[in-house]
């Protein structure tokens, strides 16, 4: 009698659009994290901040790697893109525009309010509620509470200051966040 093959279920692939290195850093972590947890899901990373400069052509940029996805395989249908708040409002009319293409195309922003070193700064000890309203004083609060930081930072080297417990920490005071932690089955 042959023994039956383990089950492995199929993994789920999420579409993760980045705004640049430091983002795909961050998402490369949750997908470390997805592996830990052996939760059947795939991050698919991709850069979009290469030839994109705001969040509407970074959307734009996102729908073309996703018809790409759909040529060449499948389109996952659950969607992300990490967005920096300080650059939607530099042109209010061009964000408006990325928001409602995004809900065209079913993608969710997950806004970072201002920036990503802000959103980094939430998930150390005692900093949950740090809210620095602009760029710069986001990275100088985040680089008094974490001197060694250097945009952009890998996956390996984020991990050392930021784990599960960091992530639901940040995720608990940034709800579009933890919608996409939902997704992913982290939360």
């Amino acid at each position: 009698m042959r023994s039956r093959r383990p089950f492995i279920p199929q993994r789920r692939p999420i579409f993760i659009g980045c705004e640049g290195e430091s983002e795909c850093g961050y998402v490369g972590l949750l997908q470390d994290l997805i592996r830990d947890a052996v939760l059947p899901v795939h991050l698919i990373i991709e850069d979009l901040g290469l030839g994109a400069g705001d969040p509407l052509s970074r959307i734009e940029m996102a729908i073309r790697r996703l018809e790409h996805l759909k040529r060449t395989r499948t389109s996952p249908p659950e969607r992300f893109v990490l967005l920096d708040s300080d650059q939607a409002e530099r042109d209010r009319n061009r964000a408006d525009d990325a928001r409602r293409l995004a809900v065209a195309h079913n993608i969710h922003i997950v806004w970072q309010r201002p920036c990503f070193e802000a959103v980094v700064l939430r998930h150390l000890p005692n900093r949950s509620t740090n809210r620095p309203p602009e760029t710069l004083e986001a990275e100088r609060a985040l680089n008094r509470e974490w001197p060694d930081y250097e945009k952009p930072m890998s996956r390996t080297e984020l991990a050392t200051r930021i784990d599960l417990a960091a992530v639901l920490q940040a995720a608990a005071v940034e709800p579009e966040l933890g919608a996409m932690l939902r997704c992913m089955g982290l939360i």
